[in-house]
């Protein structure tokens, strides 16, 4: 890392951060309970196993099996709220920001939800979360969603079960940033973006920060994701909009649009950062990777580097502790590279103890 810029970033969040509270969010809709998994490689007692480290390993049996068959014991290590607006909405609630969190909790809500629920200034059920099996490796994840519900989510259940009684409008009018998450999820979500965008962002009295995390949409089309960039600059008239990818997402992006993908160097994340903000005619477009982070605007686009850990205790979230930070950077109208910054210290914090930083606790670890 460079030790100029964490500088520069603890200076300007110590001097920032009391304004934390001050600041509302909203947040919605997807909340998911995760079954974590890790796979066994080899059992060495009944008691003890060494696991299947990488997504490779696990590639190289899962190839072994064509046209046969396989069995491997996976061991559940726990049940915990997730999701993007979940896992986001954790970061953004434990740095102490109002957050107002409209999502799938079920109802009654799901006990998951319980740590998460108490950290809001405001919880709304929308409908029955989704559930995520959750295989965990060093390198990274594999995630089977069973949200199938997800597709009662249109317009007309918006009116019916966000949108009567107007505290979704109150909360947004209230709001300094707007989160909406995991469009890959939710068939009819365009559908909805632009519902909202006509029934509430129009009526806005102000201009917020509309921050979107895509999760992963290559199940989606082409033609369904080209109609999604479409409507995405449609949120630029109601506030500044920054689109958030991983690495896998950004390349899925420049593929359908015919852009040259990123190949990991700056000089690369940069450019493609830059070309899809042009394209989607928004604020900002960032690239998040796991030992870096990039973001461009119209003036120009850089690339950090984080605090890498190697064997993370957790990794499913990182992406969404990310976003936590980098949007309260926004907030704390820090400049470009000091906000990337903050999204990879919020991810690190987040990876090195499998939970969310708060504010004290996050300029504690630049410190350190």
């Amino acid at each position: 890392m460079d030790s100029i810029l964490l500088n520069k970033t603890a200076t300007s969040f110590a001097e920032k951060m009391a304004i934390i509270p001050e600041h509302t969010i909203v947040a919605g809709f997807d909340a998911m309970v995760d079954q974590m998994v890790t796979v066994v490689g080899e059992r060495t007692s009944p008691q003890s196993y060494e696991a299947l480290s990488t997504i490779g390993d696990f590639g190289v049996w899962a190839s072994a099996c064509a046209g046969k068959s396989g069995l491997r014991e996976a061991v559940l290590s726990e049940e915990v709220a997730g999701g993007c607006s979940q896992n986001m909405g954790d970061g953004i609630a434990t740095f102490g920001f109002q957050l107002h969190a409209y999502a799938s909790f079920g109802e009654p809500y799901h006990s998951a939800f319980e740590g998460y629920i108490n950290k809001c200034y405001r919880a709304t059920s929308i409908m029955e979360p989704g559930t995520v099996t959750c295989y965990e490796f060093d390198d990274g994840k594999l995630m089977l969603a069973f949200l199938s519900h997800f597709a009662e989510i249109t317009p007309a259940y918006l009116d019916q079960h966000l949108l009567t009684g107007g505290s979704y409008f109150q909360s947004c009018q209230a709001a300094s940033a707007i989160v909406l998450t995991s469009w890959s999820l939710f068939p009819f979500m365009t559908d909805c973006w632009k519902h909202l965008q006509e029934q509430v962002l129009s009526k806005l009295s102000h201009r917020p920060h509309i921050y979107s995390d895509l999760a992963d949409p290559s199940s989606r089309s082409a033609d369904d994701i080209l109609e999604m960039l479409d409507t995405l600059k449609g949120f630029e008239v109601a506030g500044r909009t920054s689109l958030s990818l991983n690495g896998n997402e950004a390349n899925q992006l420049a593929r359908i649009l015919t852009i040259e993908e990123a190949d990991g160097s700056f000089e690369s994340l940069n450019r493609l950062a830059a070309e899809l903000r042009d394209y989607c005619q928004i604020s900002e477009v960032g690239i998040h990777l796991v030992k870096s982070a990039t973001a461009a605007t119209a003036e120009a686009a850089e690339t950090v580097v984080g605090p890498y850990c190697a064997q993370p205790k957790k990794s499913v979230g990182a992406g969404d502790r990310f976003n936590a930070g980098y949007l309260t950077g926004l907030l704390l109208d820090l400049p470009l590279a000091e906000r990337l910054q903050l999204g990879t210290l919020s991810s690190g914090f987040f990876v090195r103890n499998a939970r969310s930083a708060s504010a004290a606790e996050l300029l504690q670890f630049m410190k350190e």
